[in-house]
């Protein structure tokens, strides 16, 4: 009889602990507004771009964000030696991931561009380079929108230089 009493206070105690211990969690646990969700998701979105995989084991061609820099600062570098240059890898890398992101939400509009950062990076054929993939409209649109950038570095002997990397992402 006694032993049974003894246990029944042990479970009671540790419901009284365990219940505290929520309790605690729960205090410091809050809700996330759909507007931070939203910039969270366009976050992670262009980290997932950035960070993809191309296939290539070349180290100027690895992720999309290395073909992006190749491509900005080196236009005729070709990865795997006789594959196509790192601008092309860049746009089609990022428009499938586009095309994908669009095909799992289909209430939503994207764009994702890439601008160099206080200087003009040029083609061979000397046109100004950029890259610019989904809705366009998106840029200069007075809606409700979210954005995500981040910064691709080149670090060479003349200086640093940056590339702006973002991802804006609308309603219908």
């Amino acid at each position: 009889m006694r032993k049974a009493q003894i246990n029944i206070i042990l479970v009671v105690l540790l419901i009284i602990i365990f219940g505290g211990l929520a309790l605690f969690l729960l205090s410091f646990a809050r809700t996330i507004s759909q507007d931070e969700y939203m910039h969270m998701y366009a976050h992670n979105l262009l980290l997932s771009i950035l960070r993809t995989d191309t296939g290539y084991t070349d180290i100027q061609c690895k992720l999309v964000s290395d073909v992006t820099r190749c491509g900005f600062f080196q236009t005729e570098y070709r990865c795997g030696k006789s594959g196509p240059n790192c601008l092309t890898i860049a746009n089609e890398s990022i428009n499938e991931y586009i095309s994908r992101f669009r095909d799992i939400r289909k209430n939503f509009r994207y764009l994702f561009t890439v601008e160099p950062v206080g200087f003009v990076a040029r083609s061979s054929t000397g046109e100004p380079l950029k890259i610019s993939i989904g809705d366009s409209t998106l840029k200069t649109a007075k809606i409700s929108k979210w954005a995500a950038s981040e910064e691709i570095r080149k670090i060479t002997a003349t200086g640093e230089y940056r590339l702006r990397a973002q991802l804006i992402i609308a309603l219908k």
